[in-house]
Formats: C-alpha cells, sequence, structure tokens
C-alpha cells in the first residue's frame, strides 16, 4: 500500500492550530477520526495502509475553524476514498 497523492479541494489550509499546536489539540482531532472511521468499519490495517506511517492530521489536514466531530466525519470520507484508490493487490 502506497502513500495516496489525491487532493481534496474546498476546505481552507491547515489550522496551525490543530497541525502544530498543542498535542491534545491535535490528539483530539486524530482519536475522533480513527474511532469514527473504526465504527463506520475500516479496519486497523486498512487504516494503516491508507495513513502509511503518517499521523492522521498529518495526511488529512485539519481546515480552519472546524470542529473535531465536522473533522472526523471528513477525514473518515476522504480516508474512504483514499482507500477505495488504492490498486487492488
Amino acid at each position: 500500500m502506497g502513500y495516496h497523492a489525491t487532493h481534496f479541494e474546498g476546505f481552507e489550509s491547515v489550522s496551525p492550530a490543530a497541525l502544530f499546536g498543542p498535542r491534545s489539540v491535535r490528539r483530539s482531532y486524530g482519536r475522533a477520526a480513527v474511532a469514527a472511521a473504526i465504527e463506520n468499519g475500516m479496519l486497523p490495517h486498512e487504516l494503516s495502509g491508507v495513513l502509511a506511517g503518517r499521523r492522521v492530521v498529518e495526511a488529512f489536514p485539519v481546515a480552519s475553524r472546524e470542529s473535531v466531530t465536522d473533522y472526523a466525519v471528513r477525514a473518515v470520507a476522504e480516508m474512504m476514498v483514499a482507500y477505495l484508490s488504492q490498486p487492488i493487490a
């Protein structure tokens, strides 16, 4: 499984607070996205393949002023697109 190069339009650039801010803020966004992905049927090994060693907020940046809940929903959608875009092994 490789690094996905899909670019998603429709949101502002990364929120510095979410990507470079306090670790607890980054973790809350990341945890919410991982929990939502697993709740929506993504298996842990599939999630690992999509992330390709990156953190969730690195792979799927947080949009400016995006709530944790909104981020989790959007990140899961982007994870599913990235997963489905990978070539079949």
